[in-house]
């Protein structure tokens, strides 16, 4: 009765070829998946900073056009408002608080107040130093007046 298919030491070598290598593509699709898990709880994260940095540019950028939109119907001291509270939110980004404080201090120089000037166009030169000399005529003048 022995069949010379049936093996006599228990399971035949091509059954346990078969079960390694099952064996194997489970552990390959479990580390697959657990890497997948792991990274997805990251992204929600991320994606919950940059929609903040969006709303943040997004106020930004309403501000700045009410700004604008104020300045030329002549409310200077209200356009002065909108660029002080784009500095005020400090999550926007250097560039746009920079160019905030040098139209802030514009405003005061156009309201006539050179020490208000002085201190935002001062804020703007601190925030973005690309400015400086841009700025730098507006400062010297100022100083000139306080003097």
């Amino acid at each position: 009765m022995n069949d010379s298919k049936t093996p006599e030491d228990g399971v035949s070598g091509k059954l346990k070829v078969v079960v390694y290598i099952l064996t194997g593509i489970t552990l390959f699709a479990f580390v697959a998946l657990s890497t997948k898990l792991i990274t997805k709880k990251s992204t929600p994260t991320q994606q919950k900073k940059s929609f903040k940095e969006t709303r943040v540019d997004t106020r930004a950028t309403e501000l700045e056009k009410t700004g604008e939109r104020l300045q030329q119907v002549g409310l200077n001291e209200q356009a002065l408002d909108q660029y002080i509270q784009i500095w005020a939110l400090g999550e926007s980004n250097t560039a746009d608080r920079a160019k905030a404080a040098a139209t802030a201090g514009r405003l005061y120089l156009k309201l006539g107040n050179c020490k208000e000037a002085l201190v935002w166009l001062f804020r703007s030169e601190a925030s973005n130093t690309d400015n400086a000399t841009e700025l730098q005529p507006l400062i010297d003048n100022c100083i000139a007046k306080e003097k």
